[in-house]
């Protein structure tokens, strides 16, 4: 009970200090505020002329200006005192970086006070507005970082790109020729590079025959060779010379394809497959003899004779030795 006590009258004691206080403050009109503004504006002028002008004790007591409960408001001068007070000690330059801010203040309230309608709300407004922006001016809400390594490794290289392309571009400037000598190594360098592949497509296609590629005698591709050969007699026997050398020329085609002298592909011409062997060797000079006789009598459109489809013959029989020889394991 007795604490209860205690802190009604602590209450009452501090409400009534409230009260004189408010009391206490010196009443103004607006046009009694307005020529104490004006007044303060000329002390800050002097002030900033002179350092013996910078009295804090000038500025006055603090006021209130119409009726509170009205629209009116309080002003206190204390910020304007302080500012004196740091000026009065301060050398000329920081004197006037510390009165420019009480300067645009006291502008303000000059012109704040012109309108009474405006009153204390547009003064608080404005007041607030300055001290949030105080706040945010603060180096912890300065929230913007220099470049990272990233961005500067961006720039290192967009940076080398442009000197570059601006030298190249200064160079045909100075030699016009360097255009076309570059165009001309761009298509030598291409068609060097189509000829290089092209070598390499025949060159992977050129299978040389060696023993042990699993191609034995008996296998599909001798009896599909034997077959032809046999047909080339029978043509033979019957006198059709063109014939037999045309099955020759395939026995001999087929006989190669299965040794793995080549991979198959049907859309080759027949001097492709000798472009195919090994260049001196002597399935090579075989059949390129037996692609002649063939050529000559098929494509030819004339009839082969009797001592042609021998020499094919001998030609077939020739390339069966070598490719059986090195089936067997021997160089061909």
């Amino acid at each position: 009970m007795f604490s209860a006590a205690t802190l009604l009258v602590a209450m009452m004691l501090l409400l009534s200090c409230m009260q004189s206080a408010h009391a206490a403050l010196k009443s103004l009109s607006v046009e009694e505020y307005r020529a104490d503004v004006a007044r303060l504006q000329g002390l800050v002028t002097e002030c900033a002329g002179s350092a013996a002008a910078c009295n804090a004790g000038s500025v006055g007591d603090d006021v209130r200006v119409g009726d509170v409960a009205k629209g009116g408001f309080e002003q206190h001068w204390q910020w304007l005192r302080d500012a004196l007070t740091k000026a009065k000690s301060a050398k000329a330059e920081e004197r006037t970086e510390l009165l420019r801010d009480a300067e645009g203040q006291l502008a303000e309230l000059a012109t704040d006070s012109g309108s009474e309608a405006s009153g204390g709300q547009v003064q608080e407004f404005r007041r607030a507005r300055r001290e949030a922006n105080a706040v945010l001016a603060r180096g912890e809400f300065q929230v913007g970082g220099g470049p990272t390594w990233w961005d500067r490794l961006k720039a290192w290289a967009l940076e080398w790109l442009l000197r570059f392309f601006t030298g190249v571009a200064q160079v045909g400037v100075a030699a016009p020729w360097l255009g076309t000598l570059l165009e001309w190594l761009f298509f030598v360098g291409a068609a060097a590079g189509l000829v290089f592949f092209l070598l390499r497509n025949v060159a992977r296609q050129r299978l040389s025959v060696s023993p042990g590629d699993g191609m034995l005698q008996g296998s599909a591709w001798d009896r599909e060779a034997d077959d032809w050969a046999m047909r080339a007699e029978q043509y033979a026997a019957a006198g059709e010379w063109r014939e037999a050398v045309h099955c020759l020329y395939w026995a001999a085609i087929v006989l190669l394809e299965g040794r793995r002298a080549w991979r198959h592909n049907p859309t080759r011409t027949p001097r492709e497959y000798v472009r195919l062997l090994k260049p001196g060797s002597a399935q090579e000079k075989g059949l390129r003899r037996l692609t002649q006789i063939f050529e000559l009598a098929w494509y030819g459109l004339r009839g082969a004779s009797a001592e042609e489809y021998g020499e094919a013959r001998a030609m077939y029989e020739g390339l069966a030795e070598s490719a059986a020889w090195s089936a067997a394991g021997g160089e061909a």
